[in-house]
């Protein structure tokens, strides 16, 4: 029988893997909370039991040996699969995960952390439920600082060990001030009064951005905001118009009768909202979670705004 090197455990491919997905040891010792020094060794080690070096030290940043590459992926499938059998192990002997960083847009912050915690709280030692810039989120997720999300991008659809479950398809609006009385054209629009523009630091911005410039929509950048309330009160004090989710816009009923609201007349376009965790890991939490933000979403959110404006039902379609 074939013995493994003592210096083969998972504590090390986990620093391995690690150290590949975070380009470094520096990035893997501050994630992993240990000192270079411990991350270097670790890795010494494994190569001194495996018998051959993982990385080339020649390349900056660490580069694979195909060793290494091999080592990688089958260390990665490893990994998922213990993590997989203390999570059985633990419901089993009905303990609860550890600890799980959830991060969520501002908007998801405010309409699911409740639910989460009242549905899901006990399966939990310790929730982390972090809200802000998505971008960020997901480099966050990539780093394993952030174990699932709920987002409305689309960007991790293809990285390799993330599963996806969909929550709902999320489409865009026009809202305007209450009293304009011009034409719902962009264009139109765009003379008569100010763009309120969503920051480019927002998965949501630059897909508004995008679709704007499909549609060849050049926009003064006049106005610009990083949070939906500044957002949608911008427009209800008469500010200027703006493009934004029904889902947002949902999420503020106190502001239905203040604002102006149309869908696009060309260019109508969407955004997937989905519950995103690592394949193999949490067992299938992700996938309830899914299926909880889906009944709070369309339900308890989404109700008022389409009983007022049932045309954004078709859009969601």
């Amino acid at each position: 029988m074939l013995r493994l090197p003592a210096e083969f455990d998972l504590h090390a491919l986990e620093v391995f893997v690690v150290t590949v997905e975070l380009g470094g040891m520096t990035a893997s010792a501050t994630q992993l909370r240990i000192t270079q020094s411990a991350v270097s060794q670790t890795i010494t080690r494994l190569e001194a039991g495996i018998g051959t070096p993982l990385f080339d030290r020649s390349l900056r940043p660490l580069g694979l040996t195909p060793a290494g590459r091999a080592l990688y992926e089958r260390a990665r499938r490893l990994l998922t699969t213990a993590r997989t059998v203390i999570d059985e192990v633990r419901e089993g002997a009905s303990l609860p995960v550890d600890q799980i960083t959830l991060g969520m847009s501002e908007t998801f912050a405010t309409l699911l952390t409740a639910p989460v915690l009242r549905r899901f709280g006990n399966r939990v030692g310790r929730w982390r439920i972090r809200s802000g810039i998505s971008l960020v989120q997901q480099q966050d997720f990539l780093a394993r600082r952030v174990d699932m999300l709920v987002t409305g991008s689309n960007t991790l659809e293809k990285h390799p060990g993330t599963e996806h479950h969909d929550v709902m398809d999320d489409p865009f609006v026009l809202i305007f001030p209450r009293d304009y009385n011009g034409s719902s054209d962009p264009a139109e629009a765009a003379e008569r009064m100010p763009f309120v523009r969503y920051s480019l630091d927002h998965g949501m911005g630059q897909r508004i951005e995008s679709q704007l410039t499909r549609m060849k929509l050049r926009l003064p950048n006049v106005i610009e905001v990083d949070i939906m309330h500044q957002q949608l009160t911008s427009v209800a004090l008469g500010i200027g118009w703006s493009i934004t989710s029904a889902l947002c816009l949902a999420a503020m009923p106190g502001l239905f009768d203040q604002l102006r609201i149309e869908p696009l007349p060309r260019g109508r376009f969407s955004r997937r909202v989905q519950v995103v965790g690592r394949s193999g890991e949490l067992g299938n939490l992700a996938l309830q979670t899914a299926q909880m933000a889906r009944e709070v979403l369309m339900v308890d959110t989404m109700t008022p705004l389409l009983q007022r404006l049932p045309w954004i039902e078709d859009l969601m379609r």
